[in-house]
């Protein structure tokens, strides 16, 4: 879809492209709940500037170690934010809407690290299953039920 988007005419009503990237966006924000464990919604940055500072106080006050993890994921997520808002102006600026295919290169690279990840963790699951040798926290944690 986001391939489509970069044909369509700079003439073409707004709109167009605003729907898509809503459903886009949806999609995204439905299908990512968490990264690293952390509960977080990939496609706003609101909630990241409020659990940064969240867990920066736990850190500073507490000695928390866990809440000094989320805190970095969190600024890691805010800095890639702000990373796609700087690309995607600078592409904006130099092909317009056809910018939209510099975030269509970036997603089908992680589609296909993704794809290649959950292929790995399958085939291993189906190694260790014929003998065996899963244990339950490992079937837990790639998402497989336990067969005992």
């Amino acid at each position: 879809m986001l391939i489509a988007l970069g044909f369509v005419p700079e003439s073409a009503p707004f709109q167009i492209s605003q729907i898509a990237i809503n459903f886009i966006c949806s999609m995204q924000y439905n299908t990512f709940r968490q990264a690293e464990g952390v509960p977080m919604a990939t496609t706003f940055c609101t909630n990241h500037l409020r659990q940064t500072g969240v867990h920066l106080i736990k850190w500073v006050k507490k000695k928390d170690q866990k809440a000094k993890e989320r805190f970095l994921i969190h600024i890691f997520m805010l800095g890639m934010f702000i990373a796609g808002a700087a690309v995607g102006t600078v592409l904006s600026r130099l092909i317009l809407g056809k910018a939209i295919w510099g975030a269509a290169v970036i997603m089908m690279i992680i589609f296909i690290g993704l794809f290649r990840a959950d292929r790995t963790k399958r085939k291993r699951y189906a190694r260790e299953s014929s003998k065996g040798t899963l244990s339950k926290p490992y079937l837990k944690y790639i998402g497989m039920p336990d067969r005992n």
